[in-house]
C-alpha cells in the first residue's frame, strides 16, 4: 500500500539530487576562482582585460587571440561531442539497467504476495509474467547496448594507440 507512494517519493528525492548536483557543478565552474574580497580584484581585473582587449579589436583592428571562458557545457572540439554522445550512450544503459532491475523486484513482489481474491491472484501472475518478459526482453536490449559500447570503446583504444604511436 505504502510502497508505490515511497519508490515516487524516492525518484523524486532522486531528480532532485540530480538537478541540484547540476547546479552545483555549474555555479563552481562560472565563480571567481578567489574568496570575495579578492574576487572582486578579479573581477575588475577582467573587466580591463576584456576592454583592452575590445579596444585593440575595434580602434586598432588588430585581431587579437582572446578565447572568452569556455565552460565544460559547450564542446571546444568534434571528438569532444562523440565522447560526450559515447558517455550519454553508457549513462542511458545504466538507467535502463536501474530499471530492469526495479521491474524484476516488483514481479518478483507481486509473486510472493498473497491475495485472499482468486481474481486479484491471477492478474498478478499474468502482469508479473508480462513484467518478466518486458524486463527480460529490457536485459537482452541492455546487454546489446553494452557489447556495441564495448566495440566502440575497443575502437576508441585503436585510434589512440594509432594516434599516439
Amino acid at each position: 500500500m505504502f510502497s508505490k507512494r515511497f519508490d515516487e517519493v524516492y525518484d523524486d528525492t532522486k531528480n532532485i539530487w540530480f538537478t541540484q548536483r547540476y547546479l552545483f557543478t555549474r555555479e563552481y565552474f562560472i565563480r571567481s576562482p578567489f574568496m570575495p574580497p579578492i574576487s572582486l580584484i578579479y573581477d575588475i581585473y577582467y573587466l580591463v582585460y576584456v576592454f583592452i582587449r575590445w579596444v585593440k579589436r575595434t580602434c586598432l583592428k588588430k585581431e587579437t587571440n582572446f578565447r572568452p571562458r569556455v565552460y565544460k557545457i559547450i564542446p571546444t572540439k568534434a571528438n569532444i561531442i562523440k565522447t560526450w554522445y559515447d558517455f550519454e550512450e553508457s549513462s542511458t544503459n545504466e538507467y535502463a539497467h536501474e530499471e530492469v532491475k526495479a521491474m524484476l523486484t516488483e514481479s518478483t513482489k507481486s509473486k510472493n504476495r498473497s491475495d485472499f481474491d482468486s481474481k486479484d491472484k491471477t492478474e498478478d501472475v499474468v502482469k508479473s509474467d508480462v513484467d518478466s518478459s518486458n524486463a527480460l526482453n529490457a536485459l537482452k536490449q541492455v546487454q546489446k547496448d553494452l557489447a556495441k559500447l564495448n566495440v566502440i570503446i575497443d575502437e576508441m583504444n585503436g585510434q589512440l594507440e594509432v594516434a599516439i604511436a
